[in-house]
């Protein structure tokens, strides 16, 4: 397979990508008998189904808590030596979305919504939300 742009150079370095990735085993399509698990996107639904209604210890770079993740949206959040606030979640495929309300003086200005990539963690009942690791809470 060749491909071309208007001054007629070829891509060869496009082609080998193309090559390349079409043998590794965590492309799509790639060679399915390797033994390396590929992490899948977790779906809106599953993400919600995993955290509705519970409460979830976090683990982030620069704060533990605890989170309760509400049926309705809501949340409450208790960080660790700095208190509780409130907020919001929703999910998007591979996506949990979180703002928080202000909670002074730790956060006077409250968080908007922001999203970060969710995924089963590393180890059995464990997830990845963004640079944060959760486990239920006990």
């Amino acid at each position: 397979m060749q491909f071309w742009v208007k001054d007629g150079r070829g891509l060869a370095a496009v082609a080998l990508v193309a090559l390349a990735l079409a043998g590794c085993s965590s492309f799509p399509g790639g060679d399915k008998s390797s033994t390396t698990d590929v992490p899948s996107v977790m779906t809106a639904a599953e993400i919600r189904s995993t955290l509705a209604g519970k409460s979830w210890r976090f683990q982030g770079p620069n704060n533990t808590g605890t989170t309760l993740y509400a049926e309705d949206g809501s949340s409450l959040v208790e960080v660790d030596g700095k208190g509780r606030t409130k907020g919001k979640w929703m999910t998007k495929d591979g996506q949990l979305c979180e703002s928080f309300d202000p909670s002074p003086p730790w956060l006077p200005g409250g968080v908007p919504m922001s999203c970060y990539p969710f995924s089963r963690g590393t180890t059995p009942n464990t997830y990845q939300a963004g640079k944060a690791v959760f486990s239920p809470a006990g």
